[in-house]
């Protein structure tokens, strides 16, 4: 276990959102996820079972989710990371569509794409995945 001494920490408030239950709102710090979910995307629909800040998701094909945001980042240059289970196969892997490729599933200020594959490499819809977004909101 590290120690530290003589250390100042200090947390800074940016921006306030609305939450959708408890507190009337939370006090979203820079550094602290802005978005979070977790998804069924092996159901009709890839359905998001609980989420802060994401507004809707959407099956486009096997292995790809678009996951669109309730409130706006202020440009591409966020961080996603997650991790996802498959069926009864070996490994689920997270993958992204991101900012670089030229494809309409690029990333966007408002939503992103998943590429979701198995061990294997092949395109496999998770049985549930679960995704944390850092970055500057709008």
């Amino acid at each position: 276990m590290a120690l530290i001494r003589n250390a100042t920490f200090s947390l800074t408030a940016s921006t306030t959102v609305p939450t959708e239950g408890g507190a009337a709102t939370t006090v979203v710090v820079q550094g602290l996820a802005k978005a979070w979910a977790s998804i069924d995307a092996d159901a009709t629909g890839h359905p998001v079972l609980d989420a802060f800040n994401v507004s809707s998701t959407a099956d486009i094909s096997t292995g790809i989710t678009k996951v669109t945001f309730a409130n706006s980042f202020s440009n591409s240059n966020y961080a996603v990371s997650g991790a996802g289970q498959a069926q009864d196969e070996a490994g689920g892997i997270l993958g992204l569509w991101g900012r670089s490729t030229t494809s309409s599933r690029q990333m966007t200020s408002t939503s992103f794409h998943t590429d979701n594959r198995i061990s294997s490499g092949g395109f496999r819809d998770l049985l549930y995945f679960g995704l944390s977004v850092c970055g500057d909101l709008t």
